[in-house]
């Protein structure tokens, strides 16, 4: 499911930095934005992209940077009641969602979860 960043997750990515290198992919650019942010902030705005996307998370424990995927950047995130979720960040700033459970039958990259944090 395709949602547009919210105000809250788009002033989160501000806080970075507003300047990027012109020849970096969009989608690199705010996925890096992302990636400067600290822990908390990080789980935060992959909370949000995967509410807006319709799905249920209560609490982000981990978060990984992925690598790139077509012209979007793939990032994971572990939740505690609610699943392991794919995040997709398009050079647009929008963020797709998939369960990780999903991905094998999307034909998708599977999911690299990161050990979930105490």
């Amino acid at each position: 499911m395709l949602c547009p960043m919210r105000p809250l997750l788009a002033s989160l990515l501000l806080i970075v930095t507003s300047s990027a290198v012109a020849t970096v992919p969009a989608a690199q650019n705010y996925s890096d934005q992302v990636a400067k942010l600290s822990d908390i902030q990080q789980r935060a705005v992959m909370r949000r992209a995967i509410l807006d996307g319709g799905q249920y998370c209560r609490q982000v424990l981990s978060t990984h940077r992925q690598g790139p995927y077509k012209n979007l950047v793939m990032w994971t995130a572990h939740c505690a009641k609610g699943g392991d979720y794919a995040v997709y960040i398009g050079p647009d700033g929008s963020a797709q969602v998939r369960p990780c459970a999903d991905l094998a039958k999307l034909k998708l990259p599977v999911c690299q979860l990161p050990p979930a944090r105490p």
